[in-house]
């Protein structure tokens, strides 16, 4: 081999090493991606949250407990006093063609409300009154077994007020996590409270008897 080929050989192994050399670095910069780090948005600022114990129940672990003060603390409220009153009956007052429910005032002047309600539900109504068992449970039936199961017990309906000739009522219930108050309609809430094995009372606002009360004190 002659002194020229040697040579060109050697000249071709040494720069062989400092193109890829050189080379190699730039590719490698162009191709490779974004860091996760870079590339990721910045992250939204986080929320405090109170800390749950492990073994707190789903229930609370969700909702939390209801923190409502207690009597001698500032922002509590006692309750409102209300009138107690007796179921009476469920009627059907001709010419009318819905049946009519007839609560009475327990203490004096003893003052009545005559609440409209709708055929099935005064049906429902005057079964559980005179404990008519049915085939299959009805629906007031159902929710009263489920409250039982549930552990919760039905404290009171309350009738609160009047809105046009339509009277609004709620339920007082109470279980594991302290008491709350449910809308319904006056029918629902008398027909649970009569399929209760236990009496609830049935309560209403003074408002509410002062607007709408039949008896010795309006006159009527």
């Amino acid at each position: 081999m002659s002194e020229s080929e040697l040579l060109g050989e050697t000249a071709s192994e040494e720069a062989s090493p400092v193109a890829a050399e050189e080379a190699s670095p730039v590719a490698a910069e162009e191709a490779s991606p974004v860091p996760a780090e870079e590339a990721s948005p910045v992250p939204a600022e986080e929320v405090e949250r109170p800390p749950v114990s492990a073994e707190a129940p789903q229930d609370e672990i969700l909702w939390g407990r209801p923190e409502e003060p207690a009597a001698g603390e500032p922002g509590f409220e006692p309750p409102e006093a209300m009138c107690q009153m007796l179921f009476v009956d469920v009627a059907l007052v001709l010419p009318s063609t819905h049946p009519v429910v007839v609560l009475q005032e327990v203490d004096p002047p003893y003052r009545e409300l005559r609440i409209p309600v709708g055929g099935a539900e005064g049906v429902a109504i005057g079964y559980a009154a005179r404990q008519v068992d049915t085939p299959r449970p009805l629906t007031h039936e159902m929710v009263s077994r489920l409250l039982d199961a549930f552990e919760l017990s039905l404290d009171s309906v309350r009738i609160t007020g009047l809105e046009g000739a339509n009277f609004v009522a709620e339920l007082v219930i109470t279980g594991r996590y302290g008491v709350r108050t449910i809308d319904c309609r006056p029918s629902d809430g008398i027909a649970l409270a009569l399929r209760r094995p236990i009496a609830v009372p049935i309560m209403a606002a003074p408002e509410v008897l002062d607007r709408a009360g039949v008896g010795a004190a309006s006159g009527n």
